[in-house]
């Protein structure tokens, strides 16, 4: 048995990695990108505090809102936008369930064969939005991030 066939729920068989690129796939049709600079809320936060507290010395309350306004806007234009696969490989395993959720959602779909499931997915675009739904929200609820996409436009 190849290493990368996995059974799941005692009777189905599935390749990881082609549960993988459908991840991967749908996240670039739809592009799924994360806010991934961890330290631009600190940055934004101390930035904001900073801008008040000078602009507060300078000139007063007035002084003081527009001096956190510029150094939260200055603090958060440094967070980094990356797409879902460009970190994938750095984030998988703290997303291994996500795996599971689509296999899930496909054996909805046809519960025999997943690899036709996806060819059913892809031809729905009502199954495939609500698949990049849900996606979208495991992955910022599991790796507390802002996480957007263009599902709007699709």
């Amino acid at each position: 048995m190849d290493m990368q066939v996995e059974i799941y729920a005692g009777d189905v068989r599935y390749d990881r990695t082609w549960v993988e690129q459908i991840i991967l796939q749908l996240a670039d049709a739809f592009d799924i990108r994360i806010v991934w600079d961890s330290n631009a809320a600190l940055l934004t936060t101390v930035m904001a505090v900073a801008g008040g507290v000078m602009g507060g010395y300078a000139g007063g309350r007035l002084g003081a809102a527009l001096g956190a306004g510029i150094g939260g806007a200055t603090g958060l234009g440094v967070s980094t936008v990356v797409t879902l696969r460009e970190i994938w490989a750095t984030v998988k395993e703290k997303l291994s369930e996500l795996l599971y959720i689509v296999l899930n959602y496909l054996r909805r779909l046809d519960p025999l064969d997943y690899l036709e499931a996806f060819q059913i997915l892809m031809r729905c675009t009502a199954s495939r939005r609500e698949l990049v739904f849900t996606i979208i929200e495991f992955i910022a609820q599991k790796l507390n991030k802002e996480v957007m996409s263009n599902m709007i436009y699709q």
